[in-house]
């Protein structure tokens, strides 16, 4: 493998195992030990541009790609219940957990050789975290999760990392608000508006201009002036170009976490055209810098390649809304989006619970899920690793989100081939796009839902039958064995609270749902619903813009065989309304969770066009 300049390596007896110097600032070293495979994520955030320039043809020459995420927190407020609808379940994933930050994005590149027959992998593993790399770049806050942060300490996860060298990123309308806060900056200081000297302010203008006169006077190269804010900035900024035009340049400058300015003699024309020209250029790496692993994002959708992933909803919301654009209310716009943005998903859960595979299937927990598939009737073949570029087995690192979708991609492989070995093709390869993956693909599993086995992002979700599910409001006081007591009559039942005083009952018979709402509903004492009595009434008490949206003809369901590959999706207009549901003391309790909530954006921020 071939190594920075900076980077010395020293290989150790059976190479499981290297040292690792690094030449830092001032030409210090630090010595660095690492797993021989896993030089993944050595290098600070300024080499990630090279690794996003190697991916342009990694991701182009892909077969498949397989992703995995991280994240600060999964949901705040209600989880979601086994008997909600599906857009019921998105629109507490939308309202619970993107204000909770992505910050592990694991994407695993498959490449099968047609001449070898075998799969190549190349693995990487980003560190996520938004920087504002300057003024004009918004310093975003973000919710965190107790429990979900301890988890992640457990599996070692380098937070330190993820704050000094994690990966910036911005979606499109942010990325076009800095371009045209640089532009509008720009303008200001080429227009020639004189802004007035207060009196106030002129004691300090002149202490400034006197301090400028005594340098030019000397034979200082430059001058600081710090201790001013941004409006007083903006004024010596107009009195340099009025009192000494082509005399002396003033510039703004980061000084110990400080703006300052710094003044400095003019150079000729050509000497400070050439400047200017390097100040836009200085510009604009800082606003790719900024736009960072959306860079990545953009390939990937530009690609259209197959994307696997496992149990991927939450994975995929958080990178639309992180990524692109805020999630829609509406679900149907949010399925089209999803598919404009990503027309080719698989999801290896969605697998596993087919005919083919339930019988060896038990739980599809990925961690499992892997040595399932690693033993006959399924097999993994060889996967050709790229050095410094590829996870192993025999080096588990579950719950880092590159080791995550590297194993992802290994299950998908075996699933799939294990389809082809149904068919009795002897030693064949199933890739991503065979037509065995077709009943597959884009079809989403949604966690929680205890009879919806996916969402179908190109035609109609699954309508399975819950008419053995009721609806029941109850006193505060009722416990869960006071439920299950009316239910045994009936064969008895499963519970999904909602809050205190409301649960949604499940039969096990289905068969005396009839009996058990004639008699149970005599009683005043609670109330017993069917469940598409109970969803009417949320239908009916839903807001007008609600009810006009969900019958607009323009937000029809997509046809059973639509196949869109549309990148170009408008995203709809964000609503800032809240989700709202009942709780209780016995309700928290079930649900009892810590979380960090800081969602807000500086109340002033100074204007920018002064500095």
């Amino acid at each position: 493998m071939c190594y920075p300049p900076e980077i010395s390596v020293v290989t150790l007896r059976s190479s499981m195992y290297r040292f690792c110097t690094h030449r830092g600032a001032n030409n210090g070293f630090h010595l660095i030990l690492f797993n021989a495979g896993s030089l993944l994520r050595l290098f600070p955030r300024h080499r990630d541009h090279d690794v996003l320039s190697e991916l342009d043809s990694v991701i182009k020459d892909a077969t498949f790609l397989s992703i995995d995420g991280e994240f600060t927190g999964l949901i705040v407020g209600p989880d979601g219940g086994q008997f909600d609808t599906p857009a019921q379940y998105y629109s507490k994933i939308r309202a619970g957990s993107m204000n909770f930050l992505l910050m592990q994005f694991g994407l695993s590149v498959f490449t099968y050789n047609s001449d070898t027959h075998k799969y190549s992998q190349r693995s990487y593993n980003f560190y996520v975290f938004p920087k504002p790399i300057n003024r004009q770049v918004t310093d975003t806050r973000f919710m965190c999760q107790s429990s979900s942060l301890i988890f992640l300490a457990n599996k070692d996860f380098d937070f330190n990392k993820l704050f000094k060298h994690g990966i910036p990123y911005l979606t499109a309308s942010d990325e076009e608000k800095l371009v045209k806060r640089l532009e509008e900056k720009r303008k200001i200081k080429e227009e020639n508006y004189v802004i007035p000297i207060t009196d106030t302010d002129k004691p300090q203008i002149e202490e400034i201009c006197s301090r400028i006169e005594n340098f030019l006077a000397s034979d200082a190269k430059e001058l600081t002036i710090d201790h001013c804010n941004g409006f007083m900035r903006r004024l010596v900024h107009q009195e340099a170009r009025i009192r000494w035009p082509n005399k002396i340049i003033v510039e703004n400058k980061m000084e110990n976490g400080w703006q300052c300015l710094l003044v400095r003699r003019a150079g000729t024309k050509e000497e400070e055209e050439e400047r200017e020209n390097q100040k836009q250029e200085k510009e604009k790496l800082e606003v790719k810098e900024a736009v960072g692993l959306s860079n990545l994002m953009k390939k990937i959708v530009e690609s259209e390649k197959i994307i696997v992933g496992h149990n991927m909803l939450l994975d995929l919301c958080h990178i639309v809304h992180q990524f692109f654009t805020s999630l829609p209310k509406d679900y149907l716009e949010f399925k089209t989006l999803l598919h404009g943005l990503f027309p080719n998903l698989l999801d290896t859960k969605v697998i596993c619970q087919s005919q083919h595979f339930k019988e060896f299937v038990g739980s599809s927990n990925l961690n499992l899920l892997i040595d399932i598939v690693s033993k006959p009737p399924f097999c993994i073949p060889d996967i050709e690793n790229v050095e410094g570029r590829s996870y192993s087995m025999s080096t588990e690192k579950y719950h880092e989100a590159g080791y995550d979708a590297y194993i992802t991609g290994l299950c998908f492989i075996a699933l799939s081939n294990y389809l082809g070995k149904l068919q009795h093709i002897e030693n064949a390869t199933v890739l991503a796009n065979s037509p065995l993956l077709y009943p597959f693909l884009n079809k989403i599993p949604v966690p929680r839902l205890k009879d919806f086995p996916y969402i179908n992002l190109v035609g109609k979700d699954p309508n399975p039958s819950r008419e053995h599910v009721f609806h029941l409001t109850f006193p505060k006081e009722w416990k869960h064995t006071d439920i299950i007591q009316l239910f045994i009559p009936f064969g008895g039942g499963y519970i999904s609270w909602l809050s205190d005083t409301s649960a949604y009952v499940g039969l096990y018979r289905r068969d005396q749902a009839g009996v058990a709402m004639t008699s149970l509903s005599k009683e005043t004492v609670y109330k017993i619903q069917t469940y598409t009595e109970y969803q009417a009434t949320l239908q009916a008490s839903a807001s007008p813009e609600d009810r006009k949206r969900k019958l607009s003809p323009s937000k029809k369901d997509v046809k059973d065989d639509e196949t869109s590959t549309t990148n170009g999706v408008k995203p709809p207009e964000d609503d800032d309304d809240e989700w709202q549901v009942a709780t209780g003391k016995r309700r928290k309790k079930r649900k009892e969770q810590t979380t960090t909530v800081v969602v807000s954006k500086k109340a002033f921020e100074e204007n920018d066009a002064w500095n």
